[in-house]
C-alpha cells in the first residue's frame, strides 16, 4: 500500500470504508440500507479512477444532451403544430384544434400503455436502448416533414402527427425515468433545475425560430420548410446517446412480480391521481397563452412579434428565482404559489395591453416567471413524491408512474390546442375583449390547479409500509 501513489491510496481507503459501511461482517447486506441503499451504495462505492467512474461522470452530461434534444422536438411541436395546421396546411381552426387534441390523447394513451409494458415485461426493458434509438430517428423525421405535406390533405397530416406522437412517447417515458435514478444521487431539485434550464434554452431557440414565421403570410410556408428540418437535425444529433443513457441507468436486479403487485395494492393512488389531474389542468391553461401569442392581434406590433420570445427568456430566469423559494417553503407550497402568480399575471394582461406596450411587456415577463416556476416545480415535486407513493425502490414502477404523469400532462396540452382553436374560431383573437374571454378561464384553471396540488400532498404512504417483504 505504501508503494502506491497517494491519490490511489486515498481512493482505495475511501472505497474500503464505504464497502465496510455497506456490507456487514457476515457478508449480508446491512438491514438499515434496504433496496434503495443498495442502489445508492453501488453508485457511491467507486474508486476515483477507472472506466466505470468515467461513465458515471458522463451520465449527467448525456442526460442533459438527450433532454435538450427531446425538449427541442417537443417545444417545436407544441408551439408550431397548431400554427402549421392553420397557416400552412389550410385546415380550419376548429378542425386543427380537434386534430391537435386527438393526437395528444393518442400520445397520452401510448405513454400509459408503454409505461405499463416496460413495468411488466423484462424482455422489453432489455430492448429499450434499441427501441428508443429507432424511435428517436423516426420522431425527428416525422417532425421535419410536417410543413412539407400537401395543403388540405388530411390523411397525410394525420399520419405524420400520429407517427410523431407515437415515437415521442417511446423515448419520452424511459428518458423521464432516468431522471429518477439521477435524482437519488444529485437531488430532486437539482435534477429539476437541469431539466428546466435545458427546456428553457430550447424554448428560446424555438421562439427565436418563430420570429421569421410571424411576418408576411406568403413567406410562412417557405420559412417553416427550412426551420423544421433544421430543428429535427439538431434534435437527432442530441438524442444520439439516448440508448447508452438508458442502458447505463437501467436497474440490473428487477423487483419480483409478486413484490411489485403487493406494493401496488398498498400505494395510495389518490395522491398520484390528484397530482396528475392538477398538473393536467394547469398545463392546459398555461399552454393556451403561448399558443395564443402566435395568433392574437390585440398586442402592439413589436410586442406581438416578440411575445413568445419574452415568455421563454424570462422562463429561464425563473429557475434562479423559484429554486430558493422551493428550498425555503417546500416544493408543494412553491408550486401552488407559482400557479397563483400565473393566474394573476394572465388576468391582468388585457388591462396591461390597454396601458401600452411597456406595461404589457412587464406582465408578460411576470407570466414567464410564473410559467417557469410551474415547469420547474412540477417535475421536482413529482420525483419527490415517488418515495411517498412507494415507487422509489422500483425503477420499473417509476417508469409506470412517469408514464401516467406525462400522459395526463399531454392530455392537458392537447386540450390547450382544442381550446385555442375553438377560441380562434369563435372570436378570432383580434381584440382586447377576445383576449379577456381567453384569460378568464385560464386564471380559474390555474387557481384550481393550485388548490388541488396543495391538497394532493397529504396523500402519502408511510415510509415503513412500502418496503418489500422477503421473497
Amino acid at each position: 500500500m505504501a508503494a502506491l501513489p497517494s491519490r490511489l491510496r486515498v481512493g482505495l481507503r475511501s472505497r474500503e470504508r464505504v464497502m465496510r459501511h455497506c456490507i456487514s461482517p457476515g457478508g449480508e447486506q446491512s438491514s438499515m440500507t434496504g433496496r434503495r441503499g443498495q442502489i445508492v451504495a453501488s453508485l457511491s462505492c467507486i474508486a476515483p479512477i477507472g472506466p466505470d467512474v468515467t461513465q458515471r461522470r458522463l451520465l449527467p452530461i448525456i442526460f442533459g444532451m438527450t433532454h435538450a434534444g427531446k425538449s427541442l422536438l417537443w417545444a417545436g411541436a407544441d408551439a408550431f403544430t397548431l400554427f402549421i395546421l392553420i397557416k400552412v396546411l389550410d385546415i380550419p381552426p376548429v378542425m386543427a384544434g380537434t386534430l391537435f387534441v386527438l393526437s395528444s390523447f393518442w400520445n397520452a394513451m401510448v405513454d400509459g400503455i408503454w409505461g405499463h409494458i416496460v413495468n411488466r415485461r423484462m424482455a422489453i426493458r432489455a430492448m429499450l436502448p434499441g427501441v428508443c434509438g429507432l424511435a428517436a430517428g423516426l420522431g425527428c423525421l416525422s417532425f421535419a416533414i410536417l410543413p412539407w405535406l400537401p395543403a388540405g390533405i388530411m390523411p397525410g397530416t394525420i399520419f405524420a402527427l400520429f407517427l410523431f406522437r407515437t415515437t415521442f412517447s417511446l423515448i419520452d417515458v424511459p428518458h423521464n425515468a432516468t431522471a429518477a435514478a439521477l435524482a437519488n444521487i444529485h437531488g430532486h431539485l437539482s435534477v429539476a433545475r437541469w431539466r428546466s434550464i435545458l427546456s428553457a434554452l430550447t424554448a428560446i431557440m424555438v421562439a427565436a425560430a418563430a420570429l421569421p414565421m410571424t411576418g408576411a403570410a406568403t413567406m410562412v410556408p417557405h420559412m417553416a420548410r427550412m426551420i423544421f428540418p433544421a430543428i429535427a437535425l439538431m434534435a437527432c444529433l442530441l438524442l444520439a446517446p439516448l440508448p447508452w443513457l438508458i442502458r447505463m441507468t437501467r436497474q440490473a436486479t428487477p423487483v419480483s412480480r409478486a413484490g411489485r403487485l403487493d406494493r401496488a395494492k398498498r400505494v395510495p393512488m389518490r395522491g398520484l391521481g390528484l397530482f396528475c389531474l392538477s398538473q393536467m389542468l394547469g398545463f392546459a391553461a398555461l399552454a393556451c397563452m403561448g399558443k395564443a401569442m402566435l395568433h392574437t392581434g390585440a398586442l402592439e406590433g413589436w410586442l406581438l412579434d416578440y411575445a413568445l420570445l419574452i415568455l421563454t427568456i424570462v422562463r429561464l430566469a425563473a429557475v434562479g428565482l423559484w429554486s430558493p423559494i422551493a428550498a425555503h417553503i417546500g416544493s408543494a407550497k412553491a408550486l401552488s404559489l407559482a400557479y397563483i402568480c400565473s393566474a394573476l399575471s394572465a388576468i391582468t394582461l388585457p388591462a396591461a395591453i390597454g396601458q401600452g406596450g411597456l406595461s404589457a411587456a412587464i406582465i408578460l415577463g411576470l407570466l414567464g416567471l410564473s410559467l417557469g416556476g410551474v415547469i420547474l416545480l412540477a417535475w421536482s415535486s413529482f420525483s419527490e413524491q415517488l418515495p411517498r407513493w412507494g415507487m422509489a425502490d422500483d425503477p420499473a414502477a417509476a417508469v409506470r408512474a412517469y408514464g401516467w404523469f406525462t400522459a395526463t400532462a399531454k392530455v392537458g396540452l392537447g386540450f390547450s390546442g382544442l381550446f385555442t382553436g375553438a377560441w380562434l374560431g369563435q372570436v378570432g383573437g383580434g381584440s382586447i375583449w377576445a383576449l379577456w374571454l381567453l384569460v378568464m378561464p385560464i386564471a380559474l384553471l390555474c387557481v384550481a390547479s393550485a388548490s388541488m396540488a396543495w391538497c394532493g400532498w397529504r396523500f402519502r404512504m408511510p415510509l415503513a409500509s412500502h418496503r418489500l417483504e422477503p421473497a
